[in-house]
């Protein structure tokens, strides 16, 4: 059985959830990088950190059909007004996060986990 990679994510609970579609749809899969992942989750997204969904190489294809058609079922909504009307980026305080950025790089220290942030345009909403 040959492996690879189908998705790296950001915590245990999102990979679980991939993995337990995957085997509702008959794709065995098994996760990698779990402890570590929980032990360090500061360094999630830094050089691939992060639990990996590995598949067997033969159902790879299958697997992302499955995980696209997944995607494009979760559509984001404002909680506030509804509208589907999103954009995503650093957020209001995006200058605060590239300035951390670059102090944590010129000191040497992990910065953590840089989340997206969600902004609806319609009713200025973060989320």
């Amino acid at each position: 059985m040959e492996t690879t990679t189908l998705i790296t994510c950001n915590n245990s609970v999102e990979a679980n959830l991939i993995k337990g579609m995957l085997e509702n749809n008959g794709i065995e899969s098994f996760l990698t990088n779990e402890n570590f992942t929980n032990l360090m989750p500061h360094l999630n997204g830094v050089l691939g950190a992060g639990v990996q969904v590995m598949v067997d190489k033969k159902d790879l294809k299958m697997a992302q059909e499955l995980l696209e058609a997944q995607r494009n079922t979760d559509e984001t909504i404002c909680p506030d007004c509804g509208s589907n009307n999103i954009t995503t980026g650093l957020g209001t305080n995006g200058f605060k996060k590239i300035i951390t950025v670059l102090i944590s790089l010129f000191a040497w220290i992990p910065f953590g986990n840089l989340k997206r942030t969600h902004y609806c345009k319609d009713c200025k909403t973060e989320f």
